[in-house]
Protein backbone atom coordinates (compact mmCIF):
# COMPACT_ATOMS: atom_id res chain seq x y z
CA UNK A 1 0.00 0.00 0.00
CA UNK A 2 1.39 3.20 -0.83
CA UNK A 3 1.74 6.15 1.56
CA UNK A 4 -1.47 8.29 0.02
CA UNK A 5 -3.20 4.92 0.51
CA UNK A 6 -2.59 4.78 3.80
CA UNK A 7 -3.11 8.42 4.32
CA UNK A 8 -6.79 8.06 3.46
CA UNK A 9 -7.29 4.93 5.23
CA UNK A 10 -6.23 6.93 8.30
CA UNK A 11 -8.29 9.61 6.98
CA UNK A 12 -11.64 7.21 6.63
CA UNK A 13 -10.67 5.58 10.03
CA UNK A 14 -10.88 9.34 12.01
CA UNK A 15 -13.99 10.07 10.11
CA UNK A 16 -16.05 6.63 10.34
CA UNK A 17 -15.09 6.29 14.36
CA UNK A 18 -15.47 9.69 15.65
CA UNK A 19 -18.94 9.56 14.22
CA UNK A 20 -20.67 8.64 17.42
CA UNK A 21 -18.62 11.61 18.99
CA UNK A 22 -19.78 14.11 17.12
CA UNK A 23 -23.40 13.43 17.49
CA UNK A 24 -23.07 13.03 21.23
CA UNK A 25 -22.13 16.44 20.51
CA UNK A 26 -24.66 17.57 18.48
CA UNK A 27 -27.68 15.92 20.51
CA UNK A 28 -26.79 18.55 23.37
CA UNK A 29 -27.34 21.16 21.49
CA UNK A 30 -29.64 20.15 17.75
CA UNK A 31 -32.31 18.79 17.46
CA UNK A 32 -32.41 15.06 15.15
CA UNK A 33 -33.83 17.16 11.98
CA UNK A 34 -31.13 19.98 12.77
CA UNK A 35 -28.69 16.85 12.53
CA UNK A 36 -30.39 15.38 9.79
CA UNK A 37 -30.24 17.92 7.59
CA UNK A 38 -26.44 18.87 8.69
CA UNK A 39 -25.31 15.33 7.65
CA UNK A 40 -26.97 15.20 4.46
CA UNK A 41 -25.88 18.11 3.44
CA UNK A 42 -22.04 17.51 4.89
CA UNK A 43 -22.27 14.31 2.64
CA UNK A 44 -23.42 16.21 -0.17
CA UNK A 45 -20.99 18.70 -0.11
CA UNK A 46 -18.66 16.09 0.02
CA UNK A 47 -19.63 14.21 -3.06
CA UNK A 48 -19.70 17.50 -5.10
CA UNK A 49 -15.89 18.31 -4.33
CA UNK A 50 -15.30 14.57 -5.67
CA UNK A 51 -16.85 14.82 -8.61
CA UNK A 52 -15.31 18.84 -9.30
CA UNK A 53 -12.05 16.97 -8.50
CA UNK A 54 -12.35 14.47 -10.82
CA UNK A 55 -14.07 16.46 -13.53
CA UNK A 56 -17.03 14.14 -13.63
CA UNK A 57 -20.41 15.72 -14.78
CA UNK A 58 -23.89 14.24 -14.01
CA UNK A 59 -26.56 14.67 -17.23
CA UNK A 60 -29.46 17.35 -15.82
CA UNK A 61 -32.45 14.80 -15.83
CA UNK A 62 -30.50 12.35 -13.42
CA UNK A 63 -30.50 14.97 -10.38
CA UNK A 64 -34.09 15.19 -10.26
CA UNK A 65 -33.88 11.41 -9.72
CA UNK A 66 -30.88 11.81 -7.61
CA UNK A 67 -32.95 14.03 -5.33
CA UNK A 68 -35.66 11.98 -4.90
CA UNK A 69 -33.68 9.11 -4.15
CA UNK A 70 -31.69 10.99 -1.46
CA UNK A 71 -35.13 12.08 -0.20
CA UNK A 72 -36.63 8.35 0.50
CA UNK A 73 -33.51 6.29 0.83
CA UNK A 74 -30.91 8.94 3.13
CA UNK A 75 -33.36 11.77 4.42
CA UNK A 76 -36.61 10.27 5.86
CA UNK A 77 -35.14 7.25 7.57
CA UNK A 78 -32.84 9.56 9.80
CA UNK A 79 -35.83 11.54 10.60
Amino acid sequence: MTGRGVLRLGVLALLWGSGFLWIKLALTGLSPVQITVIRCALGAAVLVVMARVGRQKLPAGLWVHLVIAALFCNALPFL
